[in-house]
Order: structure tokens, then C-alpha cells, then sequence
């Protein structure tokens, strides 16, 4: 009496037999092409935790760049603008503005009299990195 059973063909492949032949992988295949896959993941590793360390940088970066720009579109009293500087930490982020009178001869005679500021704004995220920009403001000369 012969018995047959009710699962899928594919799933007993490497176990029927064609003859001498069997199907399926030897041992030494499987070993080898474990090998190969090692082998390819050793040699991307250390790029795939590079490219994970910079995303995670990235968002630090991003974080530093709004308050950045942040920083440099607030409102401040600019009657005390002369060689102010502010700083401060903003959620783990170290931020500085410093401004700085500048000496530009171009006023008209008819216009107010006004006196340009350079802005220098910085903030620094992670170790020694920093991103940084300036603007010119004006204020009126007292």
C-alpha cells in the first residue's frame, strides 16, 4: 500500500529522490555561500554604522540650523545693539550672537542717521561642530 501526503510538492523538494540524484544543497554549498555573505556584510558594515552615525548627526544639524535662523530673525532691542553679545543652551544645543558696530561711510545727507551692526550668530551640537552665519542690521545712531 502506498501512502501519499496532503502538503505542498515544493515544500519536499530536497527530499524526493530522481534516482541517484538527490535535490537541495550539499553542506559545503551552504557553508560556502554562508561564506559569501559574511564576507559581504563585513565589507559593507562599517559604511552601513558610518551612514547610520551622519543620519544621526544630520538631525542635530537640522536642529541647529532652525535655531540658527531662529536666532537671527528674533526680534531684539536694538537700541542696545553696540557690542552686545547674548548665549545660552537650547535643549542641548550652545547658541551665541554677538554684534558688533561697523564703519560704513555711505549715508545721504538727508537720511536718518542709522549705524550697521554685524550679527555673528553661532550654534555648536556634538563635539567642535558648529554651524554658523552673520547678517547686517541697522539701528539708529544715538
Amino acid at each position: 500500500m502506498r501512502s501519499e501526503s496532503t502538503g505542498t510538492p515544493a515544500a519536499f523538494l530536497s527530499s524526493r529522490c530522481d534516482g541517484d540524484k538527490r535535490a537541495g544543497f550539499t553542506l559545503i554549498e551552504a557553508l560556502v555561500a554562508m561564506a559569501l555573505v559574511l564576507a559581504f556584510v563585513a565589507t559593507l558594515g562599517p559604511y552601513l554604522f558610518h551612514a547610520r552615525r551622519i543620519m544621526d548627526n544630520g538631525e542635530r544639524r537640522i536642529q541647529a540650523q532652525i535655531l540658527l535662523r531662529t536666532l537671527l530673525n528674533a526680534p531684539f532691542d536694538r537700541s542696545h545693539l553696540a557690542n552686545a553679545t547674548r548665549s545660552g543652551d537650547f535643549n542641548g544645543l550652545q547658541w551665541r550672537v554677538v554684534a558688533t558696530p561697523m564703519a560704513i561711510d555711505t549715508t545721504p545727507a538727508n537720511a536718518q542717521s542709522r549705524t550697521a551692526y554685524r550679527i555673528a550668530a553661532s550654534v555648536s551640537f556634538g563635539t567642535g561642530q558648529i554651524v554658523a552665519a552673520e547678517t547686517v542690521e541697522l539701528a539708529k545712531s544715538q
